[in-house]
């Protein structure tokens, strides 16, 4: 695991990285001094913070790509792009692209050690010993135990989605301890929920619900009490919550790991610790983010202004929707260059990279949408694709086709205002590298398109035939010149005050069947976005709809707010339709073609067949459990599907 700062100010946490010694100060010969100062218990704190893993980029955690909204060209090892290891079956008990459960036999030329157990270790470490500190206050003593209560929480919960059942970690194993009190079986399902949930709460109790702009990336009650609330929205979900498939997953008692029955129950637990993470997140002064200068504007102009600018927004004081979020992290730099990579092809060359042969310099457009999540967006009625009376009667491969003639696919017509915050399309406008609002000419040979890729597997233009403009800042920018890019970083979004209120809608409607209170939550957002209420979208349509056509709405909804925000792995996953939107190649816009009637119609992904995709349900759903651990541990028992 690489060097990150663990907040958005560069100047307020300290550089971290795995080793234990790197965890006590240098030059220090003991644990103890760690704590001999306020600064330095500080410093093993922050350093804890460390061991969450990096979800901002494709190339520290399986998130933010192997859920299908954002890809990278279909060439390139695995090593490199460890996210298809998930979708195409890689994934071994001997060999990882991922490795959170141990730190060990991670694959690739620069694997990815994360070794969430030791961060809980240290989150205890540090339980144990604050109270030593002799010029530490009370009250921020009682502050960091929040802290480390809210990281062995964290950790725990992430462990939880990438491998299912975990083992717990209830409180600080010595380093002399016996080796029965170090081999633990893994906990059912719901006890650790149970655990989880009762930490997170345990932190919330202890930890203020804001932060100042010197402690950004720290955690508060209001991130606990949020936190706590997806892990029950999370168990409530179809993959935890009488799932089938997993009703013979048996610890070596031949108890079950996973609930058998489902328990409508668990969405009222949801609904309430939704509820209470609102409050309590609104009364803190959290609130959906505005565009200062948005209000005079069209409501499609706005909708479209807010939700650009809610991502690339540098003033601090201005964000007050990011419940928890880290920025300064490794891959970022690299993500705004591979996604705002809209270069500028002259016949011969791409303005700063040499066509014909690998080269960093320069924005590369290499990682962007994809088809599939271009689809989720509304249309400008508010209403999906399928459900608007404008495009219901349409395929998919007639609404690509530029209809009208204007030059533009009738699928990036009369679209969402997110839509247009997020997709740069052939045609449509971009804005980047010191120019707003351009004009994207994205098909072969073009100005910004796909002009063929190379023995490097480094494509030369967008592999779907969209590029991404979400996360993108019109000053970030290169000079080829003088080969300077400039990049404007964010901090990304962990979870988001916005994320609360559709969980809250959808956790209504799996309780009750219906929307109710829930409808203000959901047209909150909605209205942020530009777009009439869900009611009055939905009286275009025949009226509200009910059963799985809501249940259906209420995803698109989700997928749209959340599209590219490393959720939408985790949502396919809980929901339990992975295997249906990720088993196959991605249907992408023809690249090659050099008119509009060409490009755009409807391929599969070229040259997809290096790795084809193998999700099945239920072993992909979760990551297996390394050999050397089962061995090492035996009351342990393995993932299903990989034994």
């Amino acid at each position: 695991m690489k060097n990150r700062i663990i907040t958005y100010l560069v100047s307020a946490l300290a550089m971290a990285s795995c080793s234990f010694l790197d965890v006590v100060p240098e030059n220090t010969a003991t644990l103890e001094d760690s704590f001999k100062s306020n600064q330095q218990a500080l410093q093993f704190l922050y350093r804890v913070y460390n061991y969450m893993p990096n979800i901002s980029s494709f190339r520290w955690a399986p998130d933010m790509c192997a859920g299908g909204d954002l890809i990278t060209g279909p060439e390139g090892n695995i090593e490199w792009f460890g996210y298809r290891s998930v979708l195409s079956g890689y994934e071994t008990p001997d060999g990882t692209y991922f490795s959170f459960w141990d730190g060990g036999n991670a694959l690739g030329e620069q694997p990815v050690y994360w070794d969430l157990y030791k961060g809980i270790k240290y989150a205890y470490t540090y339980l144990s010993h604050v109270d030593t500190v002799p010029d530490m206050s009370s009250d921020d003593k009682r502050r960091t135990k929040g802290e480390a209560y809210f990281l062995i929480a964290y950790l725990h919960w992430t462990l939880m989605q990438y491998y299912g059942p975990v083992v717990l970690i209830e409180n600080e194993i010595p380093i002399d301890a016996a080796p029965e009190q170090m081999m633990l079986p893994r906990s059912s399902w719901d006890d650790c929920v149970d655990f989880v949930t009762a930490t997170f709460d345990t932190a919330a109790s202890m930890l203020p619900p804001t932060v100042g702009n010197n402690d950004l990336g720290r955690a508060t009650s209001v991130a606990a009490k949020a936190y706590k609330a997806r892990v029950l929205m999370y168990s409530a979900s179809a993959l935890a919550n009488g799932n089938a498939a997993y009703s013979d997953f048996l610890d070596k008692d031949g108890k079950p790991l996973m609930p058998r029955d489902y328990d409508r129950n668990k969405w009222k637990t949801a609904m309430d610790a939704i509820k209470e993470a609102i409050r309590l997140a609104e009364d803190s002064g959290y609130a959906l983010y505005e565009s200062g200068n948005a209000s005079a504007l069209s409501d499609a102009e706005r909708g479209k202004q807010n939700y650009y600018q809610c991502f690339i927004e540098t003033n601090w004081a201005a964000q007050k929707e990011y419940l928890f979020a880290i920025g300064a992290q490794p891959g970022e730099g690299i993500n705004i260059q591979r996604i705002a990579g809209v270069r500028v092809w002259d016949g011969s060359r791409f303005t700063g990279n040499n066509a014909t042969e690998y080269t960093g310099n320069g924005f590369r457009q290499y990682l962007v949408p994809t088809l599939q999540i271009a689809e989720t967006f509304l249309t400008e009625n508010g209403l999906p694709l399928w459900a608007d009376p404008e495009t219901s009667g349409r395929s998919l491969e007639d609404l690509i086709r530029d209809g009208d003639g204007n030059g533009i696919s009738d699928f990036c017509e009369h679209r969402e205002p997110r839509f247009y915050a997020t997709i740069g399309y052939d045609g449509g406008t971009y804005t980047s590298n010191s120019q707003t609002d351009y004009k994207l000419e994205l098909r072969h040979k073009q100005k910004h398109g796909y002009i063929g890729d190379n023995a490097s597997g480094e494509y030369k233009g967008s592999c779907t035939g969209y590029v991404l403009q979400k996360f993108i800042s019109v000053a970030s920018t290169y000079d080829e010149g003088t080969n300077k890019m400039t990049m404007v970083k964010y901090p990304f979004p962990y979870l988001r005050l916005a994320e609360l209120y559709l969980d809250y809608a959808e956790a209504e409607f799996e309780y009750t069947g219906g929307l109710s209170e829930s409808l203000t939550y959901l047209n909150k957002v909605r209205t942020r976005a530009g777009l009439p209420t869900f009611e009055n979208s939905w009286n275009q349509a025949g009226g509200m709809p009910s059963g799985d056509r809501l249940r259906e709405a209420l995803r698109y909804e989700n997928m749209a707010e959340l599209a590219c925000e490393s959720r939408l792995y985790h949502n396919l996953r809980r929901w339990n339709i992975a295997e249906d939107w990720l088993s196959e190649t991605p249907d992408i816009l023809n690249i090659d073609g050099e008119d509009v009637a060409s490009f755009n119609t409807l391929i599969k992904m070229k040259d997809e067949s290096k790795f084809p995709r193998v999700f099945s349900n239920p072993k992909t759903n979760w990551l297996p459990i390394p050999r050397a651990e089962i061995e090492n541990n035996i009351l342990l028992v393995q993932n299903p599907g990989y034994n």
